[in-house]
């Protein structure tokens, strides 16, 4: 197998999958892609967010802490908040929750209007939040992320985003309201009697993400052409075991001959492809992925003739059994193609700084 490279995307750092790097490029959801944002891009990125107006919202809940924060103690309301955030959230698809910016409705237009207020001490405040997840809803939620960011040059002052992901092992209950909360628009409510009865006969669902092994683009495989090459990974990011993994591929203008699919598992997995321009990759009966495990569901070639550049767009679903696939896509705009034949003649190109990966829908 050639080698590879790429980030993984939830931790930013380099994975490797049999001696490959790979580009670990699960679609995310909002919230956590909120979460990265602010994560990465600090004071700016919150900026962004309120010039974009990307106010309090299904995924999004900004709070004020009492005395910005000042307590030696996590004060009562900011507890209050946590337990109703992580209870809400976690029942609901999961959000973040910002201290440090206080967005209330201006009277005289009935908009929301966000106001920055940082915490006296960001790095301490954060701290207190950690301490506190634990504690504030039955059972605890154990994936919950927290990070800070400081104002530019006015350290240690600044902002504490909690990323809430949605529960994987039924309701929560806050402890402090002792009620089930759901977030409902910009506020949470409390869950109703039927809905919850509904939320515990829940079983656990698979979480299946996509790993993308980025091949070496080629001048000299088939003559004549531009190849490039993907090998795609289905992981299993959930707490229970998945059941037959697929992969789904729509490949729209891309004549017949100029894709090739294939499994190097031929043992646990197969193709189906028909006339039509779209292929399956599926496990056998019996195969599975426990949580934390991945397989090498298939290997995609494509072939683009250098005298007829063209783009490219492959639709793509992953699933296992019992819960609902993610969606995703490669696309190159034909000046994508022809920049990747240019470069490829000079230098090393990897696949995936041709194709672009997108996400088709909210997870």
């Amino acid at each position: 197998m050639e080698r590879a490279r790429g980030i993984n995307r939830r931790s930013g750092l380099p994975c490797v999958v049999r001696g490959t790097v790979v580009w670990l490029n699960q679609p995310v959801s909002r919230a956590r892609d909120l979460f990265i944002r602010l994560r990465d891009g600090g004071c700016a990125a919150l900026d962004a967010l309120i010039a974009e107006r990307e106010l309090e919202s299904l995924f999004l809940d900004f709070k004020r802490s009492p005395a910005d924060g000042a307590a030696v103690h996590f004060a009562p309301d900011d507890n209050k908040n946590l337990a109703k955030a992580v209870s809400g959230f976690s029942n609901s698809s999961g959000g973040v929750l910002v201290w440090g910016v206080d967005c209330r409705k201006d009277p005289a237009t009935a908009k929301e209007v966000a106001e920055k207020r940082p915490l006296v001490d960001a790095a301490g405040f954060a701290t207190k939040v950690q301490n506190a997840i634990s504690r504030v809803t039955l059972p605890p939620h154990t994936s919950v992320e927290v990070a800070f960011f400081d104002e530019p040059s006015a350290s240690p002052t600044g902002y504490v985003a909690v990323l809430i992901p949605q529960s994987v092992v039924g309701p929560l209950r806050s402890v402090v309201s002792n009620h089930y909360h759901l977030r409902s628009g910009s506020d949470f409510g409390i869950v109703p009697h039927d809905v919850l009865a509904g939320m515990f006969g829940r079983a656990p669902q698979p979480e299946v993400d996509i790993n993308v092994v980025s091949y070496r683009a080629r001048l000299d495989g088939r003559p004549g052409c531009f190849t490039l090459a993907l090998g795609l990974f289905a992981v299993n990011l959930g707490a229970v075991v998945a059941e037959r993994p697929y992969i789904s591929v729509a490949y729209f203008d891309t004549p017949y001959e100029f894709l090739a699919v294939q499994c190097p598992d031929s043992e646990n997995f197969s193709v189906l492809r028909g006339p039509l321009p779209v292929f399956s990759a599926i496990a056998n009966s019996g195969v599975v992925l426990p949580p934390g495990s991945s397989a090498h569901v298939c290997d995609i070639v494509l072939d683009t003739p250098l005298e007829q550049p063209r783009s490219i767009k492959l639709d793509c679903t992953l699933g296992v059994l019992g819960a609902p696939p993610k969606r995703f896509s490669f696309v190159a705009s034909e000046a994508m193609v022809r920049d990747g034949m240019n470069r490829v003649k000079k230098s090393a190109l990897q696949t995936t700084e041709v194709l672009q990966l997108n996400p088709r829908a909210e997870q």
